[in-house]
């Protein structure tokens, strides 16, 4: 249990930190900006609905804007939080529990607070290729990195 929560923590902290910088665009001195400024939580909500939008959409990204920065942090993360898991079962369920918060932040900043089962459900009938890759991005680079540490027992 334990090393399956440090996964999705490593996973989620990776692509959250490789997308701030590659999806959004930010640098370090503009966090630093956001940081000093006054309207922090709005400043926030506008680049973690960005952010969500691109982690959620890796495929139609990459397909119609050729932006594969999305692929890359789902990649990186996945990959990292499996060398922390060890076990490709745990990976699994790292990678639908991140997918699975990563899909709550897209419905609650792009969305609005204003959203219902059925608004969340028909995003998701709509998302359904892009929810397919976006796991399959955190799962198979987070398999290959617990078959690399993988203990046998």
């Amino acid at each position: 249990m334990f090393r399956t929560v440090i996964a999705i923590l490593i996973a989620l902290c990776a692509a959250i930190i490789i997308g701030a910088f590659q999806i959004v665009g930010l640098s370090l001195a503009e966090i630093q900006l956001i940081a000093d400024s006054g309207d922090i939580i709005l400043t926030l909500q506008v680049y973690g609905a960005a952010l969500f939008q691109g982690l959620m959409r890796p495929y139609t990204l990459a397909r119609d804007e050729a932006a594969y920065a999305p692929i890359i942090a789902l990649g990186v993360a996945g990959f990292l939080s499996g060398l922390i898991s060890k076990d490709w079962k745990r990976m699994i369920v790292v990678s639908l529990v991140c997918v699975g918060l990563f899909f709550a932040g897209f419905a609650i900043l792009v969305q609005g607070v204003e959203y219902t089962f059925e608004a969340i459900s028909a995003s998701a009938v709509d998302l359904g290729v892009d929810l397919g890759v976006s796991i399959a991005l955190l799962g198979i680079p987070g398999i290959i990195g617990a078959s690399l540490t993988k203990e046998d027992y």
